[in-house]
């Protein structure tokens, strides 16, 4: 790419990548580096771009895949406007528990692992909603009880298991309702493929 032609560093390659338009998560992807690695560049040289893209499209000579490892961290969505909401605990009965009272807003929200992003999900009912589904775990609901089973194993073995979430408005399409939280998730889940989500996921 000649946008990076002639440039030594990975500092001066993520910089000149960044100012010339393109997201931080394809720079990670396009220089094979780490998501934390682009953003503290970034930081640091006080560039604000690259967390979404703006009317402005800059052309590529060699497509970018949109595909970023499972190993993201969770700066990729708290950039975007995801906020911390609290932590899952034990509840002294063998079963698991929120540190922390759920909104009652429809949203997107993520389990993070040692600042990594393990699982994509929506709650059209509402967050607090659905955080009560993987609390009980109920057998009924299969995806509820798989990740309510993850969730207690890395509790009970005293990991730490974040969640964070973000309620987007809903939009408007040519008059027609756009449902945005759904949205975000799939896009979310096919950039990232977290690794304890099952639909959405290329094996």
């Amino acid at each position: 790419m000649s946008i990076v032609e002639g440039l030594e560093t990975k500092s001066d390659k993520i910089r000149a990548l960044l100012r010339e338009g393109y997201l931080r998560t394809e720079v990670a992807d396009f220089l094979d580096i780490r998501y934390q690695h682009v953003r503290k560049v970034a930081v640091d040289a006080g560039i604000e771009d690259g967390l979404q893209r703006g009317i402005v499209v800059v052309p590529k000579s060699k497509p970018i895949p949109k595909v970023v490892r499972e190993d993201v961290a969770i700066d990729v969505l708290t950039d975007a406007g995801f906020e911390r909401l609290g932590t899952w605990v034990t509840d002294g009965a063998g079963g698991i528990a929120l540190d922390t009272s759920a909104p009652r807003d429809a949203g997107v929200y993520a389990f993070v692992v040692d600042g990594l992003i393990k699982y994509i999900g929506v709650s059209r009912a509402g967050i607090r909603s659905r955080m009560s589904n993987y609390r009980l775990g109920q057998m009924g609901q299969k995806t509820s009880a798989r990740v309510n089973q993850v969730i207690n194993e890395h509790v009970t073995a005293g990991t730490v298991v974040e969640i964070y979430i973000a309620m987007p408005p809903a939009l408007e399409w040519n008059g027609l309702p756009v449902i945005t939280a759904a949205g975000l998730e799939a896009g979310l889940i096919k950039m990232i493929q977290p690794p304890w989500n099952k639909m959405g996921v290329e094996n």
